[in-house]
């Protein structure tokens, strides 16, 4: 039994190192796209006192440990087992390649943790658990959980059309809230990697100035008036642009900022200190990862006040991230009913409401990319209460064949 596992992860290693290299490839392709975007002029335009004021968030703590992280086991193993899993663990980080932080818990408790590389290379701080990473698309599972919590609070419902709350979207009267938070809606994506967003935003100095809600009124001007790709619910595509919408949802129900709602509703809730929005993140806080690898001549989309709001706006670390699994499973943000709601396939197409599902597996994940930085969660259902949080960045491809890898591993040992 034990060959036939060690054979099994040994594929799945060599897989996952052929991933790395068809993603590098790929990643070249779309990237060689953005020199065709347009030249970018400075025009300054003033934005309100009350639109600024109305954009703010608490800061993050400042000083937060940087010590340097040792990997750690569970106790559930034999001492020659959780040996035997750590250098598992730390051959397989090496053979990616990977520079980041990793971390995996059972029940909330961690089970291995890693930083390799920096977090910031001038001030020799190297990745810890309480560094600070911007973490792109996992921020949809949270938008997705406060359109659920609204809805049981009886402000919205997940049957309500698009058109509802943005009249002057004409393909709004087709498209439901489910059909969004599952791809479902043939909403065109306004972002591709960078290249969309230089087409979406031609005058970059402009955009720079501009607030999110600005930039948000380009940003529905630019899709909403293209047609849909497909008949609601009977296809999947990936589409920010959906998400997008239901953050200014979110806005309209609750009569507050969604960055307001997301912190009092859930970071507060759970804990989650370390956790906000790029808009509010000190770029040279000691706690703070700094983008390396950075590919020249691609604009920096987080600086682009709404650019990614509620689809990709969040930082976070992995303390952090392992409280929200943890809260999820428990019920602390919404009732389980809701929560089988977000991680049902009724359509069979492997995407609940902002979390992707692994077939088979009571387990749920969702990567977030945005170059540099890459990140993703995943956790389980079942008894293990699993849970696995990979952020980069260093331009790190291979996240979730990582992430799929050390769940393997584990589970292996379990076995």
């Amino acid at each position: 039994m034990k060959k036939i596992k060690i054979i099994i992860l040994s594929l799945l290693l060599v897989f996952g190192m052929g991933l790395i290299i068809f993603g590098v490839v790929n990643l070249v392709a779309s990237e060689s796209g953005n020199h065709s975007a347009k030249t970018v002029t400075s025009v300054s335009e003033a934005q309100t006192q009350q639109e600024a004021e109305s954009e703010k968030v608490t800061q993050p703590p400042t000083e937060i440990p940087t010590r340097e992280v040792e990997t750690v086991s569970s106790s559930d193993l034999t001492a020659s087992q959780q040996k035997q899993m750590i250098n598992d663990y730390d051959y397989l980080l090496g053979s990616y390649g990977f520079e980041g932080m990793v971390y995996v818990s059972e029940h909330g408790k961690p089970v291995y943790k890693k930083g390799i590389g920096y977090a910031d290379k001038k001030k020799k701080i190297k990745n810890n658990e309480y560094t600070l990473f911007r973490v792109a698309s996992v921020t949809k599972q949270f938008t997705a959980a406060a359109i659920l919590l609204l809805q049981e609070r009886g402000k919205l419902s997940i049957k309500d059309k698009l058109g509802k709350y943005f009249p002057e979207y004409k393909n709004g009267a087709k498209i439901t809230l489910e059909n969004v938070m599952r791809m479902q809606g043939g909403i065109p994506d306004y972002m591709n990697f960078y290249s969309n967003v230089a087409q979406v935003f031609p005058d970059y100095k402009k955009a720079l100035k501009n607030t999110s809600k600005q930039n948000r009124e380009i940003i529905k001007k630019s899709f909403m008036e293209d047609p849909i790709l497909f008949e609601q619910g009977k296809s999947f595509k990936y589409s920010n642009s959906g998400y997008l919408l239901l953050g200014e949802i979110i806005e309209k129900v609750s009569g507050t900022t969604y960055e307001n709602f997301i912190k009092t509703e859930i970071f507060d809730k759970l804990g989650m200190k370390y956790s906000g929005f790029i808009e509010d993140l000190d770029d040279n806080a000691s706690n703070v990862a700094q983008p390396y690898n950075y590919k020249k001549g691609a604009l920096d989309v987080f600086k682009i006040k709404g650019a990614v709001y509620a689809c990709g706006n969040m930082y976070s670390n992995v303390i952090d991230l392992t409280k929200w699994a943890d809260g999820l499973r428990k019920g602390k943000i919404i009732s389980k009913e809701s929560l089988n709601m977000m991680i049902a396939d009724t359509k069979h197409i492997g995407y609940g409401f902002g979390l992707f599902l692994i077939k088979g597996e009571k387990t749920v994940f969702h990567s977030g990319l945005l170059a540099p930085f890459n990140s993703l969660l995943m956790f389980s259902f079942d008894s293990s209460q699993y849970s696995c949080v990979v952020l980069s960045n260093s331009d790190f491809y291979a996240c979730q064949t990582l992430a799929k890898t050390m769940r393997a591993q584990h589970a292996a040992y379990l076995d």
